[in-house]
């Protein structure tokens, strides 16, 4: 099976088979021809936000730092968490041993 595209005939450039030479050209200058049909002056487009890569970048980058931070945060606030405790567990240890 070929993917090439096949050349359409009314494309190709060659002139039409069906009608000889003359009676195309009378064809062509009696038939009508649709008129275009006018538009009115367009309403002015809404304003986009003026949104570009560097902006789009910029705000992942953004949102990426403070993703790390809050990592890191939850972390230290874990180690700092459990120390504590840690630390409370051995006092009562050797409060109890005394």
């Amino acid at each position: 099976m070929s993917f090439v595209r096949k050349p359409r005939p009314y494309s190709s450039g060659l002139p039409s088979v069906g009608l000889p030479g003359a009676a195309r050209a009378t064809a062509a200058r009696e038939a009508p021809r649709p008129e275009k049909a006018r538009k009115g002056p367009r309403p002015p487009r809404g304003s986009r936000p003026a949104m570009s890569w560097a902006g789009a970048v910029t705000g992942l980058a953004v949102l990426g730092t403070a993703l790390v931070i809050l990592v890191g945060a939850s972390g230290l606030w874990n180690s700092v968490a459990r120390d504590w405790q840690f630390r409370s567990a051995a006092a009562g240890v050797t409060d109890v041993a005394r």
